[in-house]
Protein backbone atom coordinates (compact mmCIF):
# COMPACT_ATOMS: atom_id res chain seq x y z
CA UNK A 1 0.00 0.00 0.00
CA UNK A 2 2.80 2.43 0.79
CA UNK A 3 4.10 2.38 -2.79
CA UNK A 4 0.63 3.10 -4.15
CA UNK A 5 0.20 6.03 -1.74
CA UNK A 6 3.59 7.40 -2.71
CA UNK A 7 2.73 7.01 -6.40
CA UNK A 8 -0.57 8.85 -5.82
CA UNK A 9 1.23 11.70 -4.02
CA UNK A 10 3.78 11.96 -6.79
CA UNK A 11 1.04 12.00 -9.42
CA UNK A 12 -0.80 14.76 -7.55
CA UNK A 13 2.44 16.74 -7.25
CA UNK A 14 3.08 16.31 -10.99
CA UNK A 15 -0.44 17.56 -11.75
CA UNK A 16 0.05 20.54 -9.43
CA UNK A 17 3.35 21.37 -11.11
CA UNK A 18 1.75 21.10 -14.55
CA UNK A 19 -1.03 23.52 -13.53
CA UNK A 20 1.57 25.90 -12.12
CA UNK A 21 3.60 25.64 -15.33
CA UNK A 22 0.51 26.42 -17.43
CA UNK A 23 -0.30 29.45 -15.26
CA UNK A 24 3.27 30.67 -15.51
CA UNK A 25 3.25 30.25 -19.28
CA UNK A 26 0.05 32.33 -19.50
CA UNK A 27 1.58 35.02 -17.32
CA UNK A 28 4.73 35.11 -19.46
CA UNK A 29 2.60 35.42 -22.61
CA UNK A 30 0.62 38.28 -21.04
CA UNK A 31 3.80 40.13 -20.04
CA UNK A 32 5.32 39.59 -23.50
CA UNK A 33 2.18 40.96 -25.18
CA UNK A 34 2.16 43.94 -22.81
CA UNK A 35 5.81 44.70 -23.58
CA UNK A 36 5.21 44.44 -27.33
CA UNK A 37 2.30 46.92 -27.02
CA UNK A 38 4.56 49.29 -25.10
CA UNK A 39 7.32 48.98 -27.71
CA UNK A 40 4.84 50.09 -30.38
CA UNK A 41 3.62 53.03 -28.27
CA UNK A 42 5.95 56.00 -28.69
CA UNK A 43 4.50 57.61 -25.55
CA UNK A 44 6.02 54.90 -23.31
CA UNK A 45 9.47 56.14 -22.33
CA UNK A 46 12.28 53.62 -22.54
CA UNK A 47 10.28 50.96 -24.37
CA UNK A 48 11.83 51.63 -27.76
CA UNK A 49 15.54 51.12 -28.38
CA UNK A 50 17.48 54.29 -29.08
CA UNK A 51 18.43 55.12 -32.68
CA UNK A 52 22.01 53.91 -32.13
CA UNK A 53 21.02 50.77 -30.18
CA UNK A 54 20.22 47.38 -31.59
CA UNK A 55 17.58 45.19 -30.03
CA UNK A 56 19.36 42.47 -28.09
CA UNK A 57 18.25 38.89 -28.42
CA UNK A 58 17.55 37.08 -25.15
CA UNK A 59 18.17 33.31 -25.19
CA UNK A 60 14.90 31.36 -25.04
CA UNK A 61 12.67 34.37 -25.71
CA UNK A 62 10.57 33.97 -28.83
CA UNK A 63 12.43 30.73 -29.54
CA UNK A 64 10.89 28.19 -31.85
CA UNK A 65 9.55 25.51 -29.50
CA UNK A 66 10.46 22.69 -31.90
CA UNK A 67 14.04 23.91 -32.16
CA UNK A 68 14.31 24.27 -28.40
CA UNK A 69 12.94 20.77 -27.88
CA UNK A 70 15.30 19.24 -30.43
CA UNK A 71 18.30 21.09 -29.03
CA UNK A 72 17.37 20.22 -25.45
CA UNK A 73 17.15 23.89 -24.50
CA UNK A 74 15.18 25.61 -21.73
Amino acid sequence: MEHEEQADRMEQEAERMERHSDQLEERIDDVQEDWERKERDASVPGAQPGPDEEEESVPGVNADQEVVSEAGGP
